[in-house]
């Protein structure tokens, strides 16, 4: 049974191993062809007839497109490889601002525990002093 040919099953552009028996991944037969539009002269492909443009280079030739194609790779790699360490910096940059943070938190919250026991104990002598006035009050009337 013959599935359709995607982009998924039988299109990669880059260096391909051509199946034995010039079989394309879908089932159906590939044939080589040769580019001959402006864009791709002398351009060698495989081709089946489910995809209309599925290029593969052949080892040791490259036409100047295709030498083209992986020099702007290699600069999208390179892009994207100094993106990366951008991102790498700014996560240690977070990181280290979230541990200044919590440092505050935690000092904040110590001082606060150390301003509520200071209150408790105001509290604690301020009530102490009314009982002992209403006591004394209390035992003379």
């Amino acid at each position: 049974m013959r599935r359709p040919c995607s982009s998924g099953s039988c299109a990669s552009s880059g260096t391909y191993s051509i199946p034995p028996g010039g079989i394309c991944a879908c089932g159906e037969l590939i044939v080589y062809l040769t580019s001959h539009t402006s864009d791709n002269p002398g351009r060698h492909f495989w081709r089946c007839r489910n995809f209309k443009g599925l290029w593969f280079l052949l080892v040791g030739v490259q036409s100047s497109g295709t030498q083209r194609v992986v020099d702007m790779l290699r600069t999208e790699l390179e892009d994207s490889k100094n993106k990366l360490e951008e991102l790498k910096k700014k996560l240690e940059d977070t990181k280290m601002k979230l541990e200044e943070s919590k440092n505050k938190i935690s000092k904040l919250d110590c001082e606060l525990l150390n301003k509520k026991i200071v209150f408790a104990a105001i509290l604690i002598v301020v009530l102490g002093w009314v009982v002992s006035i209403c006591f004394l009050y209390g035992r003379k009337m």
